[in-house]
């Protein structure tokens, strides 16, 4: 079994973000998308029952590369990744193309991700992987269990239900998946000697267009303004009111 499994750089959290004409400027050193862990966590898990190769598969800018390091450190044994001018600010659909592309090169059989990417979160990237890749897509995994079969429970509008994982497939793991697990020592110098192999863009069949476009950029104001009411038990009259003011009843 080969897996590839995403994992995607940001810059740090703990800093300011800081936008150029809708973009966000990306300082030299990111680190690994939180989200991405609970999808290198569940590859991990197979890997370590099903003996399969992990590749991390990643697109945008390198820098230091700080956060595929992040990911390597957990356990994941390579990386293919690719930066290239002309995929910046890639729409939906442009992403999804390349990750396909590199899952293609990683010949994998499972291709694994977050939900969605905190810089992002259009959250149809697994689901349009999985439309280029032709394989089913398993979305909102939020648990595993590997016995004779692997079982994944999925996250539905009306509670859950328990898949069993196709031998190919894309799965999208939730936040509340599963733990990730944190490196040790060795694991973090283990991973300074593993491959990351850059991959040209020619390398990719590419066939989605990058249209997306900035017509107009707004600041939004985040101070929070209201009315506040003290309630002598007819609160919920006040409430009524306001409901009918907006046509919500």
């Amino acid at each position: 079994m080969k897996i590839a499994v995403c994992a995607k750089q940001i810059p740090d959290p703990a800093n300011t973000v800081t936008y150029d004409g809708g973009t966000i400027v990306r300082p030299d050193e990111q680190v690994l998308d939180d989200t991405d862990r609970y999808g290198i966590e569940v590859a991990l898990q197979l890997k370590e029952k099903f003996d399969a190769e992990v590749t991390v598969i990643s697109m945008g800018k390198l820098g230091t590369q700080k956060g595929i390091q992040q990911a390597l450190q957990m356990g994941a044994d390579k990386a293919l990744v690719i930066e290239d001018t002309e995929l910046q600010n890639s729409n939906s659909l442009m992403t999804s193309n390349v990750l396909s592309g590199l899952a293609k090169i990683a010949e994998a059989d499972i291709v694994i991700f977050g939900t969605e990417s905190s810089d992002g979160y259009s959250g149809v990237v697994p689901q349009q992987v999985s439309r280029y890749l032709g394989l089913p897509c398993i979305s909102y995994v939020k648990g595993i269990d590997i016995n004779e079969e692997t079982v994944l429970t999925r996250q539905t509008i009306t509670g859950s239900e328990k898949v069993v994982m196709p031998t190919q497939c894309v799965i999208s793991v939730t936040a509340s998946g599963v733990e990730p697990r944190y490196p040790n020592f060795k694991d973090i110098m283990a991973a300074k000697s593993k491959e990351v192999e850059q991959i040209e863009l020619s390398s990719i069949d590419l066939t989605a267009e990058q249209n997306q476009e900035f017509k107009e950029i707004k600041s939004i104001s985040s101070d929070k303004t209201g009315e506040k009411h003290t309630d002598e038990g007819d609160a919920f009259n006040l409430i009524i009111e306001k409901l009918k003011e907006i046509k919500a009843i």
